[in-house]
């Protein structure tokens, strides 16, 4: 008897996963614009890991496409798997070589990734689809500094001109001359409460956390690069001063 139902239970559990099987068949594969709906409201309730495997399925199920390398390649960024990303980019640029001045998200992975050298040529090359960026000019100095010193990088600033973002203008100047007070003067003259102020603010700390970075005030770096990590925005930019800010703390 006690066989008999032993038999009958195994046959009834074959029988739910088989059907879970064939649901999961005949369930429609999501689309990438589906995809990557996902992966960003992952990244919205500060779920990385969820992000990052949206991004594993987009390569699964597209990854002969280049619009879904592109989305999963930003998706890795953006959740902190660095390296992973950077074969995503390269990946993309072997299929649109074309778009590689306009990938300044592959500059920031090299930057982040320690490959200084690489991100400087990107970041000079985005110079040419974008001459107005600030945080372009920052991230190429960053670049600079690293691998040649401060001296230098003040030296080679990148000019960006007319980029009307507060505090941007303040930015720029203080990677010329090493002047912090006048982005922290920038910042505080926004209306308290306001997000123009949360945004100058986020910004504003960032790139003075990324100065102290390139002058090697590692205690400074982690102190202005954090408070930029305590923004309520959720968009590219604010995930990547997350993963700057954990790269600084790694550092050693």
């Amino acid at each position: 008897m006690f066989a008999y139902r032993f038999a009958k239970l195994v046959a009834c559990v074959a029988l739910v996963f088989s059907s879970a099987v064939v649901a999961d068949e005949n369930k429609p594969q999501a689309s990438i614009s589906e995809l990557r709906i996902e992966g960003l409201r992952a990244l919205e309730r500060g779920d990385r890991l969820a992000a990052s495997d949206t991004a594993d399925t987009i390569l699964l199920d597209h990854g002969d496409d280049s619009r879904a390398i592109r989305i999963a390649a930003d998706l890795l960024l953006r959740s902190g798997k660095i390296h992973s990303s950077i074969k995503q980019f390269e990946r993309y640029l072997e299929l649109v070589p074309g778009d590689r001045a306009d990938l300044w998200q592959y500059g920031i992975a090299l930057t982040l990734a320690n490959q200084y050298e690489d991100g400087r040529k990107l970041f000079e090359l985005h110079r040419v689809a974008n001459p107005n960026d600030v945080e372009n000019a920052a991230w190429h100095f960053l670049c600079v500094a690293k691998t040649t010193g401060i001296k230098e990088a003040q030296k080679r600033v990148l000019p960006a001109p007319n980029d009307a973002r507060p505090p941007m203008a303040e930015i720029h100047r203080m990677l010329i001359d090493g002047k912090f007070q006048r982005v922290t003067d920038a910042m505080e003259s926004m209306p308290e409460g306001t997000q123009a102020r949360e945004v100058a603010e986020f910004y504003g700390n960032l790139y003075m956390g990324l100065l102290a970075d390139a002058q090697n005030n590692r205690t400074k770096a982690l102190r202005l690069v954090g408070a930029s990590t305590n923004t309520n925005q959720s968009n590219y930019m604010s995930d990547i001063a997350r993963i700057y800010l954990s790269e600084i703390e790694a550092e050693k």
